[in-house]
């Protein structure tokens, strides 16, 4: 491994994918919604989950998570309906409204990354997007 590279590298993407998150979530003041609630809302649209499921995956107390998904159904973000297949069992599905503040988020942190990239070369743009692209892939090779 080459520390000389590496750990600046970490560094900079670390910083840098923080910025890029916090440039988004700065919308959430405007529908008065917590990071967690942010983060709970984006997994419950990528599939439906139930609470415990929802805590798992955000790694907190099932309690705090029943908690949240109340908070999220009062700002009609959010949804239970029982499974179809198992009666027993409730799902959480997004609301349309946590799918436009999603959308939302993700086009200001798209707009935030096009102004830092605006003075970057088009060449170098397309390469920092390949190389971008590989390590994706290798990541997700490795999960």
């Amino acid at each position: 491994m080459n520390k000389e590279l590496i750990i600046p590298l970490e560094f900079h993407l670390r910083h840098l994918a923080d910025r890029i998150k916090k440039s988004g979530r700065s919308q959430l003041q405007a529908y008065q919604l917590s990071d967690n609630q942010f983060i709970a809302m984006q997994w419950i649209h990528e599939e439906p989950l139930t609470v415990g499921q929802l805590a798992t995956k955000m790694g907190i107390a099932v309690s705090t998570a029943s908690e949240m998904v109340d908070q999220l159904i009062k700002k009609e973000c959010v949804r239970r309906e029982k499974d179809v297949a198992d009666k027993r069992k409730v799902n959480l599905y997004p609301e349309q409204k946590s799918i436009d503040i999603i959308n939302e988020v993700i086009s200001k942190r798209q707009e935030f990354l096009n102004e830092l990239m605006a003075d970057i070369p088009q060449d170098d743009q397309q390469m920092m997007a390949e190389v971008i692209k590989q390590l994706f892939a290798k990541m997700e090779q490795s999960s």
